[in-house]
Parts: structure tokens; sequence; C-alpha cells
């Protein structure tokens, strides 16, 4: 059964519980009222009359007016004040009241009451069903009209597939959970379709980054078999192998971002390892670089975090201003009290980055055209594996002007 009729059905019965119950009960009220009026008219009639038997003399007939006399079996006078005498059983009310010698009989006729309380049910049963066929088609025609949308809702989505991601279900105009279901629902579609988008860029970006040294080492080595006479093997080997190197660093770096997305979100970062922040940026500024490395204005700093994920963000940093400096790279580490943050600053004397550009150079496989540009090296992968570490971390990372007129980058993890 669809939704609509179990609604449909759900209403209907509780309805045709709750009238039935109703209309019997009202039919019980309506009996019990006429029978107490009844039961009262009688007992005043049997006061009045004993009231009257106690203050007079005389025969208890001619005292009554109207009464009449009978000789019971155990040789009492019963005395009826009103009532038909031996009438069929069930058709009368019957009250009774002994005074004295005398029995006091008063009886009313129960006709009225039973024909009311029939004329009532009868009322009923025609009317009780009728309600209950009215609720069945209301609650039919509104539970269509509340479920209409959804229904539009279910079509459209069916009727999306991977070509048609920029599809959305129609909103309807209400703030009720069918609403809030279909902004839900365009909301994780626009989700899926920048996921879908970001992947496809992600993978013709990759298949691009690979294919430029297949092609080179295979360029290599077609010259030299032309020439196998006069190649010079030892240094076609070496320019193979940094290609091949090139390649694998692609492959690595490729591999590392797709654990990254695929990480378990949800462990608190508070519950991982602390890290003595300064500690790693020592270990990496001992490595060989191109530039001069100012690491004066490092002090303590120690976060939670997993440690061989934060080596990575401090090399990339390190390797990405070292990349594109002219001459120095500054480095700054100190633990922000008031906020409660440590905050690792890497500043370089190269050609900055424009504002407008701050946030494109975070996605994959970007390289800017100016200053920073292909030939300057890397993958464009180092500064979205840096945001990307440090995101999961409950960190920021964000960029400025740096005071030797390059390129500002600042990541902020929350402190230990």
């Amino acid at each position: 059964m669809s939704v609509r009729w179990r609604l449909t059905l759900v209403a209907t019965l509780a309805f045709a519980i709750a009238i039935s119950a109703a209309a019997f009960g009202l039919v019980r009220v309506v009996h019990n009222h006429l029978s107490d009026a009844i039961e009262s008219s009688t007992q005043r009639q049997l006061d009045d009359a004993a009231a009257q038997l106690q203050r007079s003399a005389g025969p208890p007939d001619q005292q009554l007016p109207g009464a009449r006399a009978e000789l019971r079996a155990d040789n009492s006078v019963a005395l009826y004040i009103s009532g038909y005498g031996h009438p069929p059983p069930g058709a009368i009310y019957e009250a009774k009241r002994r005074v004295g010698d005398v029995v006091l009989v008063a009886q009313e006729s129960l006709a009225e009451v039973n024909s009311t309380t029939d004329t009532l049910t009868t009322l009923m049963l025609i009317v009780v069903p009728i309600l209950i066929a009215m609720v069945a088609l209301a609650a039919w025609y509104f539970t269509g009209r509340a479920l209409k949308p959804v229904e539009a809702i279910r079509a459209e989505a069916e009727a999306i597939t991977g070509s048609t991601m920029h599809r959305r279900v129609p909103e309807p105009d209400t703030d009720d959970e069918v609403g809030r279901l279909a902004r839900t629902m365009n909301a994780m579609l626009g989700r899926l379709e920048e996921s879908s988008q970001r992947q496809r860029r992600f993978v013709s970006d990759a298949s691009h980054e690979l294919r430029s040294p297949l092609a080179s080492i295979r360029t290599n080595l077609e010259v030299a078999l032309r020439r196998s006479n006069t190649t010079d093997w030892p240094a076609v080997a070496s320019r193979v192998l940094a290609e091949d190197e090139r390649m694998e660093d692609t492959v690595s770096e490729l591999l590392d971002l797709a654990r990254l997305d695929e990480a378990p979100g949800g462990t608190p970062v508070s519950s991982l390892p602390e890290v003595d922040l300064d500690e790693l940026v020592h270990d990496e500024t001992v490595r060989a670089h191109r530039v001069l490395l100012n690491t004066t204005r490092v002090s303590a700093g120690r976060v939670h975090g997993r440690r061989e994920q934060l080596t990575r963000v401090v090399r990339n940093l390190l390797d990405n201003a070292d990349r594109h400096a002219q001459t120095m790279v500054a480095i700054e580490l100190h633990n922000d009290s008031d906020t409660g943050l440590v905050e690792l600053v890497v500043d370089d004397d190269g050609p900055g980055i424009p504002p407008e550009d701050r946030e494109r150079v975070f996605d994959r496989f970007t390289r800017l055209d100016d200053g920073r540009a292909r030939d300057a090296g890397g993958l464009g992968l180092g500064l979205s594996m840096v945001k990307a570490i440090v995101e999961q971390h409950d960190g920021k990372v964000t960029i400025g002007d740096a005071p030797l007129g390059g390129a500002r980058i600042t990541v902020a993890l929350p402190a230990a």
C-alpha cells in the first residue's frame, strides 16, 4: 500500500473509532437523562402522595382521589396513584413506597424514552457512516496534496543522472518537512555536482601531469635509439631517471591526497598525540635549501596531531617558499595565548601572490601564470595538501603579503 493509502486508512479508522464511541456515548447519555427525569418525576409523586396520606384520615382511596386500590396477596393494599396496573414487563418504570398498611405504587411509561433513543440511534446509524466517508475523502484529498511535492521530488531525483548533476528537485514555498527535505536534497546535489566537477578536473589535471614525464621518457628513448651508435646512454639513462622520479613524485602526492580525502572524520583532534611543532620546523630547516632560512623567530609551539602529516605541512610550506624566494625565507612560530592557537608563519621575498589568486592556489594542480609560474617547478599539489591536512587538524591556512615583499602563508592550529 502507498503512503497515501496508509495515511488515509489510519485517519479513517481513528475517526471511525472516535465518532462511533462518541455516538454510542451520546445515545447512552440521552437515554439515562430521560430515565432519570422519569425517575425523579415518579419519586415526587410518591412523596406528595405519602405526605397527603399521612395528613388525612379515612380510606386511602378516598384520601387520594383518582387512585386505584388493589388487595395484594399478603393482604396489604396497593394503592396505584398513577400507572396501568399490570402492564407488560419493560414498558413502564415502577416505584413503590409503604405508608402503614398501604403500599403506594407510581408507574410511568418508558415509551417516550425508548422512542427518543431509537430515533437518535437511527440518526447516528445514518450520520456516522456519512461522516466517516467524508473524513476518508478529505484524508485522501489532503494527503494527496501533501504528498504531491514529495512525488515531484522523487520523480526529479530519479531523472537525475551523472550527466545531469546540474538539475535540482522542485522546492515548495513552505517551511515544513517537505520544503526542508527538498532544500536539503538540493544542497546535497550541489555538493555532489561540485565533487564530480572537482573529480573530473582532478583526473584531467593528473592525466596531463603524468603524460608529460611519460612523453619525455619516450622522446628521449626514441631519439637515443635512432642514434644508437653515437648516443651517450648514461646521459639518456640519467634523463629518463629524472623524468621517472618526477612521475613517481606526482603519483606519491596524488596517493597522499587521496588518502587525506578518504581519511575517516569525527576523530577529535584533542585525542591525537601532542606534537612539538618547533621540532618539526628545526628538522626541516636543516635540509639543504636554495636560499637562506631565517628561524630566529621560531619559539615553542605544541599541538595535537599526526606527526607525519604535520611534517608534510612544514616541508611543503618551506619547499614552496624556497622555490619562489629570491634570497631569503623567514619562519616564525609562536603561541597566541589570547586565541589559544599556535601560528606558523612562512614569509618569502619572491613575487608574491595576487589577492584574487589566494584562494585558487589551494586548488590541486594550480600554478599561477606570472611570478609563481610553471617553470618554477612543483606540481601544484603542495599547498592543496597543506590545506587538507590543516583543516583535518581543525586549523586554518591563509595567504597575505609578507614584510619581505613576497607571500606570507600562515597556518593556525589549536594549541595543545
